[in-house]
């Protein structure tokens, strides 16, 4: 297959060794090259994998995790461009939106275009990486970035989404709580409401006796020892409790430390992680002015609407990708209006009875954003090279007629 000069097969330096740094006046510090695993590590704080729904396919598709990170390759989809310029660049890392695989494959077929794609990556090791629906569901969505665009304030998840919930209870002797509790409040510290590290203690006796073979932090093998303890109790994330949990035993004192986790019938909201996008103008706007805000800032290859075009507009609902099973839940938040993709013919009909308006935007223009947004995330967090697969295009054309 020949795929032209975007995709000539290169070699790529060597980035396997400790890189010296500067230090005018002073010895040379070796420092360490950033590899594809703590790059990666470092999005999954910021975007959790755990956000992502059940039948998604979010996270590594391709994994090279140990690799030093050469730069960075951001696109909605994976194509034969996006492949090739990764190779031409000698970028190592894809982060795409739509996962490569959203399906367990029993075989692969090379002479098959996607096996083309995935050979040509192989080849030059590159690892590719989705962010899909966790992304939709976090504080950098496309979903709040068109809210944010049409200058809607008071911007919050449509959805939002329930994290899981655990209770830990510890105990930890006289002198030694403020050492487990700050290493906890570093894993295990969900914001509750406007507050965090929350945090609860309660003093009391423990007691314990030694057998052969321990090493008891306080008292000997002559008996029981009673000793002053407290009991420190905090939230934790499910997807914290080992990182928690491995990091309070790390500088917890006692050789073997006393500890309950507790599963909390609850479960946690957050304002900013969440499905969609809910957002109020200051001062309201027709259906017809907003279609034209939309068409201004975002030139979206077509515009459908449901509604009346002279309707008040000040809340507002946006779903980036296929929005129609959001209906409802932008009728009970009072919207005004939902913006989205793929809303169906069903679904049009059910919105004029329920008297909430609709804006419908091809897929691609709702999605589009995500290579801007993620590479000015990538720009704060790292200092590593990074650029847009500037070869997407919407996979629908505006037909005008005569066309042929």
């Amino acid at each position: 297959m020949d795929l032209g000069p975007i995709a000539q097969l290169v070699e790529r330096p060597a980035h396997n060794r400790l890189v010296p740094g500067s230090n005018p006046g002073g010895p040379t510090i070796l420092k360490m090259p950033l590899l594809i695993k703590d790059a990666v590590d470092k999005l999954e704080n910021l975007v959790p994998l755990e956000l992502q729904e059940d039948w998604d396919n979010s996270g590594y598709q391709i994994k090279l995790a140990g690799a030093p990170l050469t730069g960075i390759v951001t696109s909605l989809d994976i194509s034969e461009e996006c492949a090739g310029l990764a190779a031409n660049k000698g970028f190592n890392l894809i982060l795409l939106h739509h996962p490569f695989f959203f399906h367990p494959r029993r075989s692969i077929d090379l002479d098959s275009k996607d096996g083309e794609i995935f050979n040509l990556l192989v080849k030059n090791r590159i690892c590719v990486y989705s962010m899909h629906t966790n992304f939709d569901s976090s504080a950098y969505s496309m979903s709040r970035f068109m809210a944010g665009k049409l200058d809607a304030k008071e911007i919050f998840p449509l959805v939002p989404h329930k994290r899981k919930l655990y209770k830990l209870s510890v105990f930890i002797p006289k002198g030694y709580v403020k050492t487990v509790r700050d290493a906890l409040f570093a894993y295990g510290n969900p914001k509750i409401g406007n507050y965090e590290n929350c945090s609860f203690e309660t003093k009391g006796k423990g007691s314990f006796k030694a057998l052969e073979g321990s090493e008891p932090f306080i008292g000997g093998f002559s008996g029981t020892t009673f000793t002053d303890e407290s009991k420190l109790e905090l939230l934790i994330e499910e997807r914290n409790i080992k990182k928690a949990v491995a990091e309070m035993k790390k500088v917890h004192p006692y050789e073997e430390a006393a500890y309950d986790l507790y599963p909390l019938r609850d479960f946690g909201g957050s304002a900013l992680e969440g499905m969609g996008a809910v957002g109020n103008f200051e001062t309201g706007v027709t259906l017809a002015q907003l279609s034209d805000k939309i068409q201004a800032l975002f030139s979206p290859v077509f515009i459908n609407y449901c509604g009346n075009l002279n309707k008040k507009i000040k809340k507002i609902a946006v779903v980036s990708g296929s929005g129609f099973s959001f209906l409802d839940s932008a009728v009970k938040s009072r919207c005004d209006v939902l913006i989205s993709s793929e809303l169906t013919h069903s679904r049009a009909i059910e919105a004029g009875k329920k008297g909430i308006c609709l804006i419908e935007l091809s897929h691609f223009d709702t999605e589009k954003h995500f290579t801007g947004i993620v590479n000015e995330l990538l720009s704060k967090e790292f200092d590593i090279p990074a650029i847009k697969n500037n070869f997407e295009f919407n996979p629908f054309f505006k037909y005008k007629g005569g066309e042929l």
